[in-house]
């Protein structure tokens, strides 16, 4: 069965600026495997017939043909009746790497290591928490317990909460899913930053829904800007990160904040404000307020729906998010889930609820480890591509990187060659923009960051090499 049926303007804008100066047929083949590695193309879609791709691409059909070819040789895609080249499952790719067997550095997920605090956390759950094995395990709205710790942890940080006001969820991802499926129909109007967190995006998507676009910059809000646009746009849900932006690393103003949230409320819109890396700041720990808190009325603070999440703080591997909205919300975001999932597992609740415990001393621990990481990063960058512009950040996992040209795609490819792979600028995005940055994330050890820049380096200039090499053959008559 056919997931979906890509059309050839749709890869294009995908492909973005994918030309090099190399063989057309592999850097084509390339950039379509990058796009099925991220996602952006998923598995049992079938690409378009080479005519049609070749014609708007502006190239032969042969390249087109080639390209095809080299992707059924890698296990990308397979060749079926009446459907043409189809895309396999992610699995099937080989990494092809010319790094020496060192391994592949995945950098495309922006996921911190493991809390190193995790096994003595499961034997204290074990210890401590038996009566968890008691239970049926069907918990659509979250355990009382843990959802008192995290409405505590949100009263601590200036935003008085009640548990009634909690849903603990599978994680961030299932909340924003959630929320986007309750409150959007198709041809409703909805918002998100741009650039922004691709999962969210489609969330908003898949709901049929409109959706516009607040610009965020490398180095902060243009408030004004930002303003004129929720006034024009009216949406009927906003998904916002405020706080440590992902993929940006900025913060929204104090005082852009309120403004923001008076002029989203008094159209009738529901703000959906993600907040899973809020707390991660760099170098010191400290309470970060909400974002809901900066509501000048209790109307509007009811109108702002929290998503929260232990996956970047504690542990990926640890599905547990949760939502904060208003108890009549949570009970209609309750009957919709139902629908959908059968609720949070019983035995992550526990192991989250004694995370929280001690979710302090977690946050501390990775203020410093993010910060040296961070550190790392940024003497790389500054050594090895000083044409690069790597923005300050004081919290997140990531920074959005402006490489001084349109390069984030061929960077990509590049990088892949030699054993790193990064998320090129058009994911996080409309298609066709963001070409000049790359989201870096610190989040991975700092050896791997130092690798990974030194490995970018010699792809770049390998492909650049390769530009030289042809224009020289060019000159010569």
């Amino acid at each position: 069965m056919i997931a979906q049926r890509l059309t050839a303007r749709r890869l294009v804008q995908l492909l973005g600026d994918w030309r090099g100066a190399g063989h057309s047929y592999l850097e084509l083949s390339e950039s379509i495997a990058l796009l099925v590695r991220d996602g952006t193309v998923p598995a049992g879609t079938a690409l378009p017939a080479e005519r049609p791709l070749s014609d708007t691409l502006g190239v032969s059909r042969t390249t087109v043909s080639a390209s095809y070819q080299r992707l059924r040789e890698r296990g990308i895609a397979h060749s079926r009746q009446g459907s043409g080249t189809v895309i396999r499952a992610p699995r099937g790719i080989a990494a092809e790497t010319e790094a020496g067997g060192d391994g592949e550095i995945d950098l495309t997920t922006a996921c911190p290591a493991p809390w190193q605090g995790l096994a003595a956390l499961s034997a204290r759950a074990f210890a401590e928490h038996p009566e968890a094995f008691q239970l049926l395990g069907y918990d659509t709205i979250g355990r009382r317990d843990l959802r008192q710790a995290i409405a505590d942890r949100y009263s601590a940080r200036g935003l008085p909460t009640a548990p009634e006001q909690i849903m603990v969820t599978l994680g961030a991802q299932h909340a924003n899913y959630l929320v986007a499926r309750t409150l959007l129909r198709r041809g409703d109007r909805s918002l998100i930053e741009s650039p922004s967190y691709p999962n969210a995006r489609e969330a908003l998507v898949a709901t049929g829904a409109l959706v516009a676009e607040l610009p965020v910059a490398s180095d902060g809000y243009d408030s004004a800007s930002i303003l004129d646009i929720a006034r024009r746009t009216s949406p009927h849900l906003a998904y916002l990160i405020p706080d440590h932006h992902n993929p940006t690393g900025q913060s929204m103003p104090e005082e852009l904040r309120a403004e923001l949230i008076t002029t989203l409320t008094a159209q009738g819109a529901y703000v959906l404000a993600d907040e899973t890396t809020a707390e991660l700041t760099l170098g010191r720990a400290g309470l970060v307020r909400p974002f809901a808190a900066a509501a000048e009325h209790a109307h509007q603070q009811d109108a702002i729906i929290t998503v929260g999440s232990l996956g970047k703080t504690v542990w990926g591997g640890l599905r547990i998010g949760w939502i904060r909205a208003a108890p009549e919300l949570i009970a209609r975001l309750e009957v919709s889930r139902r629908i959908g999932d059968l609720g949070t597992g019983t035995w992550e609740q526990v192991l989250a609820l004694l995370a929280l415990e001690q979710y302090d001393e977690i946050l501390a621990a990775r203020a410093i480890e993010h910060q040296a990481q961070y550190r790392a990063l940024a003497e790389q960058v500054a050594a090895h591509f000083p044409e690069w512009t790597m923005p300050r950040v004081r919290g997140g996992v990531s920074t959005w990187v402006d490489l001084g040209g349109h390069h984030s795609t061929r960077l990509a490819r590049a990088g892949a060659r030699h054993g790193v792979r990064i998320a090129p600028g058009p994911r996080f995005g409309s298609p066709g923009v963001f070409e000049r940055f790359i989201r870096f994330p610190f989040s991975a050890p700092a050896e791997d960051l130092r690798e990974s820049v030194l490995r970018l380096r010699a792809g770049w200039d390998a492909d650049t090499g390769a530009d030289r090499s042809v224009l020289a053959a060019q000159t010569v008559i």
